[in-house]
């Protein structure tokens, strides 16, 4: 039913249209006017509308809002001005004619008094007055109409009526109005969105130029260019960066034409483009701030005579301050998708967030949301898929805030998903289930990322000949299940590097036939034993927590060191049989049998459960040098055998013969050797210069984990080292650790403000840090810019304050 009476109504209405009711007025003849009756100095006063009475069938403005009206009756009251200073007329400022009315009262006022007076009270030759019998400014789905019905009166200083012209001017379901300005054309669509006001305002300049065709030329004034039309699109208001503040004037062709934006730009040229057609426009700049300003354009013909033109109700704002950035943008994942939110800035004019989305931290993005909350729900995300965010601000002005990197989420595989044949590439977080052998093989690397789970069933193994990464983080460990299957096997030339792990119910966790095994902060319960060693290679054991296994840690061949672990509650803590293996500060108890061996073996400075030699639960060739009466770190060391291989001279003299030989392997590049001499030597005393060549031998050796365990215990060691800071930093920045980078500079900077290597890092990360200036007009929102995620060229040896003073003497020789 109501869709039937909508139907009628625009039935009724669309008759309405056709039957002539806003039909365009003939418009009429010139009046004849004797030139003496003819004003110069004129007020224009302000245009009225028509009151008519309750039965009276003249139709009536349809303007709902009083703002409209206003509206409308300011750019006729504009328009006729304009016109008739063109004709030779001196027109009053509108300030001026309005600020003396103004003082005549709210009520009837100036409207009591006769032409005659009112000339005498605004000191003008004569007076213009504007009745408007009808204005409609209407949009709608269905149908657009807006036209304009008015009459214009103008009266001498004696009160003669000089002339009344009255015309109309109407734009139906057209893009621009009808007249001489229709044929003159619109600028283009691409730079105005056409709002209702600019519609309506160019039927009224229409309106205006009719009215100027009949009205009386002004003999005392001079001849002005003549203007056929003015558009704009001063009725967008707030322009933003990169946005265009546009004009086209229509006139007779050979003028100078420019525009003023009040007194913040003068002087914008309109080029001519055509016969008569002047356009052209100002780009808002980054930076740009002006509000409620003027729009003027200017004229000059080639004689001099310059003719303005005051856009009426072009009040401009020009906002060219970029919106805050967003600091940081936290996430939350979930089955339901990626969850986005963020602290909103304090700023007075935050219109909305845009939310981009991109699969490349440097690639395109693309909008997927505009919101005006501080939170956004992607539920269209793969399982065990990385995406990149960016989320910016857009102000009332439609500038965007500047880009402030990217947010990487990884999305987890929260459905339980098997692995099988050959592993490569990066796992990210999620559920998994290994049912057979799996391989990374040679020359793959595989990466596991923290807070993943694996379970391993049936015949599940993983079996390394390449490089495999399983890098838990505190918070979130890589947990690995198994009901008493096998876990992870080294092959021959394999390499695996474990940290914050958890293995639980494994019969054989991690095993090393071969190759390279490091083994960090990491859990073992249950099994048969939790790291075994049964082939030629190297080890490192540092941090891990055994319990519950029948042997703790098996080792029958390669080279190591097991070091600040824990082992209790197993049958046996470790079992030695061959090899070659450094056992330090490690706490047993709670074992049936702490250590069995075999093979003869040295062991000092570890706790074995009580500061009694005769209660320690070794069995074997074991010598015990010295033993910790409580738990590492805490415990104190009491020396059991006291030869000369641990008297304080004896160190001293093997500190002195391993630095050397570390320091010379180095030199000739057998970074093999320095490292297990100097390795050797930074244990036995803490010396700056062994911490600094033993870093730079892991550099060589390209081993990251070891290379950062060294520079941050040297670091911890001596705090006060420049040099260790300097390598600690460009490790960092190679790895794209920029924030922890900074942290360590700035500490490096209050130990020596000066140094030249220390500003050179300084000033290679400001250039890193540093933002992306955007540019203007066509090259707008076109500059790339660099994202956190982009990995920053690693730092080149130019400079060298930080090594060894022999390290860079030899340089300096090869050098020449």
């Amino acid at each position: 039913m109501a869709n039937k009476l909508s139907f009628s109504i625009f039935l009724l209405f669309s008759a309405l249209l056709l039957s002539g009711c806003f039909a365009k007025k003939t418009t009429q003849a010139v009046q004849y006017a004797e030139e003496e009756a003819i004003p110069y100095k004129i007020a224009v006063l302000p245009a009225e509308y028509v009151k008519y009475t309750e039965n009276s069938t003249e139709h009536k403005s349809v303007l709902v809002l009083d703002d409209d009206r206003v509206f409308v009756a300011d750019i006729a009251r504009a328009s006729i001005t304009n016109q008739l200073a063109g004709k030779g007329f001196m027109p009053l400022q509108k300030d001026v004619v309005d600020n003396t009315l103004a003082e005549l009262g709210r009520d009837e006022g100036w409207r009591k008094m006769s032409d005659t007076e009112l000339c005498k009270l605004l000191n003008a030759d004569g007076i213009v007055k504007t009745d408007i019998y009808s204005a409609d400014m209407i949009k709608a789905l269905a149908f657009d109409l807006f036209q304009l019905d008015a009459e214009v009166m103008m009266y001498n200083s004696s009160g003669t009526l000089v002339g009344k012209w009255r015309d109309s001017a109407s734009k139906r379901r057209i893009s621009v109005p009808t007249g001489v300005i229709g044929l003159a054309g619109t600028i283009v669509e691409e730079v105005f969105s056409d709002p209702i006001r600019r519609q309506m305002r160019m039927v009224v300049y229409d309106w205006a130029w009719n009215m100027a065709q009949v009205l009386p030329d002004c003999p005392k004034g001079p001849k002005l260019p003549e203007v056929i039309a003015v558009d704009t699109n001063v009725d967008n208001g707030l322009f933003g960066v990169g946005q265009k503040v546009a004009v086209r004037v229509d006139a007779e062709p050979g003028l100078k034409c420019s525009f003023d934006i009040g007194e913040f730009r003068k002087g914008i040229p309109l080029p001519q483009t055509a016969q008569g057609v002047y356009e052209g426009f100002y780009v808002v700049r980054e930076g740009d701030k002006s509000a409620n300003d003027t729009l003027m354009v200017r004229m000059r013909k080639a004689n001099g005579v310059e003719r303005l033109w005051p856009e009426s109700g072009s009040l401009l704002t020009l906002d060219g301050e970029l919106p805050p950035v967003i600091e940081t943008v936290k996430f939350r994942t979930g089955r339901d998708g990626i969850l986005l939110h963020w602290e909103v800035p304090s700023a007075a004019d935050l219109d909305e967030f845009v939310i981009e989305k991109g699969t490349d931290p440097v690639g395109d993005f693309e909008i997927v949301s505009r919101t005006r909350t501080p939170e956004f729900v992607d539920a269209d995300i793969m399982q065990g898929t990385s995406i990149f965010y960016r989320v910016r601000i857009r102000d009332k002005a439609g500038n965007l805030s500047p880009i402030n990197g990217v947010t990487k989420v990884i999305m987890p595989q929260f459905d339980e998903r098997e692995l099988f044949g050959d592993l490569s590439g990066v796992l990210v977080k999620g559920n998994y289930r290994i049912a057979f052998p799996v391989t990374v093989p040679e020359g793959a690397e595989f990466s596991i990322q923290s807070g993943t789970r694996i379970r391993f069933e049936n015949k599940g193994r993983i079996d390394v000949s390449g490089s495999l990464q399983s890098m838990g983080e505190i918070s979130f460990p890589v947990r690995m299940e198994s009901n008493a299957t096998e876990g992870i096997k080294v092959l021959p030339g394999g390499k695996a590097v474990l940290s914050q792990c958890e293995f639980t119910g494994f019969s054989k966790a991690v095993t090393a036939a071969g190759g390279y095994v490091e083994v960090r902060s990491s859990d073992f319960s249950g099994g048969e034993y939790a790291v075994a060693v049964t082939e030629t290679g190297n080890y490192d054991l540092k941090g891990l927590r055994i319990s519950s296994a029948r042997q703790g840690l098996l080792f029958s061949a390669g080279n190591g060191t097991v070091v600040r672990s824990n082992i209790n509650n197993c049958t046996r803590g470790i079992v030695f049989s061959g090899g070659n293996t450094e056992i330090k500060d490690n706490n047993f108890f709670d074992n049936e049998i702490n250590i069995l061996s075999s093979a003869k073996m040295v062991v000092s400075d570890n706790y074995f459960g009580t500061a009694s030699r005769d209660d320690l639960k070794l069995k074997g060739d074991i010598l015990v040098k010295s033993i910790l009466d409580a738990p590492y770190p805490h415990g104190r060391r009491i020396i059991l055998v006291d030869d000369k291989d641990i008297t304080p001279e004896e160190l001293e003299k093997k500190f002195a013969v391993l630095k050397e030989q570390g320091v010379s392997a180095f030199h000739v590049q057998h970074y093999g050797d320095a490292f297990q001499a100097l390795n050797k030597a930074v244990k036995l005393k803490d010396d700056r210069d062994v911490y600094l060549y033993l870093s730079y031998t892991l550099l060589a050796l390209e081993d990251d984990l070891a290379l950062a365990d060294t520079l941050i215990e040297g670091i911890s060691k001596f705090p006060y080292d420049v040099r260790l800071h300097q390598l600690y930093v460009r490790y960092l920045v190679n790895k794209g650790d920029l924030k922890q980078a900074r942290q360590v500079l700035d500490k490096a900077l209050t130990l020596s403000p000066a140094d030249s290597s220390l500003l050179y890092l300084k000033e290679y990360l400001d250039h890193l840090s540093a933002p992306v200036e955007p540019e203007t007009d066509s090259k707008i929102n076109s500059t790339p810019v660099r994202t956190d995620e982009a990995k920053p060229k690693p730092i080149e040896d130019n400079f060298d304050t930080d090594k060894p003073d022999d390290i860079k003497s030899e340089e300096s020789n090869n050098e020449k």
